[in-house]
């Protein structure tokens, strides 16, 4: 009697086990047509720039990198196509494993990496945050596996059920399907004028990492460095304008990229206090973030830069 209750209770268990991966093949299949079906939005672009881009200058970085580098200025003043791959609020590992991807199918002359001075201090956002990667994991298992799995050890086990790779991004879909986020490129432009008078005492701050290096965040870095390299890609690391005078003398995560960069021979454009930007309220957003005004500025600041180092070939273009 124990035995035919055990044997029904397998037969129960199998059916289960059956019945929930066919639901989460039908799930996952549905999500992920919708998921690589979208037209505009984060995952738009990234799945752009990792599919289709065949762009000959590549932004990364944060949102100063999203927000500041206006593609069309480039292409006019360096004669080169050029796409934003900047994602807002993403760090170190994801724009490494996004470079991988990218790299697997196409290759640009430059790339330009916006630094932002805290990028390698510890930040728990940071590693949830690359769940914004998931849904590409089936066809660049090779790549993210290894950086996906500083998150979680589980990784493989996690990313084998279809449905969890986009659990988290149908609600996106809906959203960009109802309101389009359009962009230029991967650029969006930010508009308006900070306020005339500033009180950053009255700015809320919140930090998204603690001051210790988080040595994940330097290999992503290393690693970041040495992709492009293999691929024989020229690389630039610019910091982007700042509002009021900053001090990062002190800061050890930004005196860390600057070691790397000077150890790696990578050129570092700084335009942390730059005078033609600095308390100039007609060219930011908020204390941040450029302007479309201040976006397309820095940019020409910078193609002359590009320049003038002889990082690309460039020439007058009619783009």
């Amino acid at each position: 009697m124990i035995k035919k209750e055990f044997k029904l209770s397998l037969i129960k268990l199998a059916k289960f086990v059956v019945i929930f991966l066919i639901a989460d093949l039908v799930l996952g299949t549905i999500s992920k047509q919708i998921f690589f079906n979208q037209k505009t939005g984060k995952y738009a672009r990234s799945t752009y720039a990792i599919k289709d881009t065949d762009s000959k200058i590549l932004i990364f970085g944060s949102s100063h990198a999203h927000r500041h580098y206006v593609p069309k200025v480039f292409e006019k003043e360096l004669g080169k196509t050029c796409y934003n791959v900047g994602a807002e609020g993403q760090q170190l590992l994801y724009h490494t494993a996004m470079l991988k991807m990218i790299l697997k199918r196409t290759k640009p002359d430059l790339i330009i990496l916006n630094i932002d001075e805290n990028f390698l201090y510890k930040s728990k956002v940071a590693y949830d945050r690359l769940s914004d990667l998931h849904p590409y994991y089936s066809d660049y298992d090779e790549e993210l596996g290894p950086i996906l799995g500083l998150k979680s050890k589980l990784i493989d086990f996690k990313m084998f059920f279809k449905s969890y790779q986009t659990n988290s991004t149908v609600i996106h879909a809906i959203k960009y399907y109802l309101s389009p986020q359009i962009d230029y490129n991967g650029y969006r432009p930010l508009s308006g004028q900070v306020k005339s008078v500033v009180d950053e005492s009255e700015e809320i701050l919140i930090k998204e990492y603690v001051e210790e290096i988080d040595e994940n965040f330097v290999m992503g870095l290393k690693n970041f460095i040495s992709t492009a390299k293999n691929k024989g890609i020229s690389l630039l690391f610019v910091t982007s304008p700042t509002f009021s005078e900053v001090d990062h003398s002190n800061n050890i995560s930004y005196n860390k990229i600057k070691e790397i960069a000077g150890k790696e021979n990578i050129p570092f454009v700084n335009f942390f206090n730059a005078t033609q930007f600095k308390y100039k309220h007609e060219l930011f957003h908020d204390t941040s973030h450029l302007n479309n005004d201040g976006a397309q500025l820095f940019c020409k600041y910078l193609a002359d830069e590009i320049k003038n180092r002889n990082l690309v070939e460039s020439k007058k273009s009619e783009y």
